[in-house]
């Protein structure tokens, strides 16, 4: 089985009710850069009503990934939805079976932006009926197709 089907079972058992087509590893952005790590997390958190969890659930979590909770994030793709989960490893390998679902945002609210700068790629996800953001990084390397993923929301 590979990387990609361990971390689809993963997502899976987190959302059951919903068939999970694609996967994607990513970062909470700025963590790539350790002085923007902090700032990245608080400023991500800033607006985050109406992603399916509460605001300030979404900030606690964002702040723990601020403290190595969650080092990485899964991104799941349903035919409907786009989930983001906490994920406690940030390697490729292992970490499947742990994850917490951070928020769950409907694809027909949802706008994608990337900006690809050096050797990562910068996304922000915005529920366009609330404004809320969340912003990540894509390695070019070891994001378990994040860009198929990505294309397959402009679909």
């Amino acid at each position: 089985m590979s990387r990609e089907e361990h971390a689809r079972d993963g997502v899976q058992a987190v959302i059951p009710n919903d068939s999970i087509m694609d996967v994607a590893l990513v970062m909470l952005r700025g963590s790539t850069f350790a002085s923007a790590l902090g700032a990245a997390a608080g400023g991500g958190a800033s607006n985050s009503v109406g992603w399916g969890i509460s605001s300030g659930m979404i900030t606690q979590r964002l702040r723990a990934a601020a403290n190595g909770e969650y080092p990485s994030f899964v991104l799941g793709l349903s035919a409907t939805r786009l989930y983001v989960l906490g994920r406690d490893k940030a390697g490729l390998v292992g970490g499947w079976k742990d994850l917490e679902l951070i928020a769950a945002i409907d694809r027909g609210h949802l706008a994608v932006s990337r900006e690809h700068r050096g050797t990562i790629v910068a996304i922000e996800l915005t529920d366009t009926t609330t404004g809320s953001k969340l912003e990540f990084e894509q390695k070019l390397v070891g994001n378990l197709g994040a860009s198929d993923l990505l294309a397959a929301l402009h679909e």
